[in-house]
């Protein structure tokens, strides 16, 4: 997951897959599929492309206990409100608030039939740095 410009409310976003061996995934889905990957070895995380424009994700082997599946996220405005309505509308907060930094959050989240999704809110991009202003000289009358 990185800054979403351009990604609407409600759009897919990233798709996790949990794997115990990655070198083993990184073979099947780059040779089934043609995806490139980008290892993170402090996160232990393998970010995959699916090709320009296309969704990706990323793939990691969850902690003992963590269920095995496949985790699609979708874009939100705004996470705190977003989970605000999950409960009323039948559904069940199932994860913390959690930072990817210097990305964005997520929670995970599941529907009424017990479907867990993720949902992911954005941080807004770094600000450009401001330019410096070029020095004028002062055009003045001589003494």
């Amino acid at each position: 997951m990185a800054h979403t410009p351009g990604m609407k409310h409600g759009a897919w976003c990233h798709i996790e897959i949990p794997t115990a061996s990655p070198e083993a995934a990184k073979r099947f889905y780059g040779g089934l599929l043609g995806w490139t990957f980008t290892d993170s070895p402090v996160m232990k995380y393998t970010l995959y492309s699916t090709g320009k424009g296309e969704i990706g994700g990323g793939m990691f082997d969850p902690p003992p206990g963590a269920p095995r599946q496949i985790t699609n996220y979708v874009t939100v405005d705004d996470l705190d409100a977003a989970v605000g309505k999950v409960e009323g509308l039948g559904g069940r907060v199932v994860s913390e608030r959690t930072e990817v930094p210097p990305f964005g959050w997520f929670r995970i989240v599941s529907d009424p039939d017990g479907n867990a999704i993720g949902l992911w809110q954005s941080m807004p991009p770094p600000a450009a740095p401001k330019a410096k202003k070029k020095a004028t000289k002062r055009k003045g009358k001589r003494r």
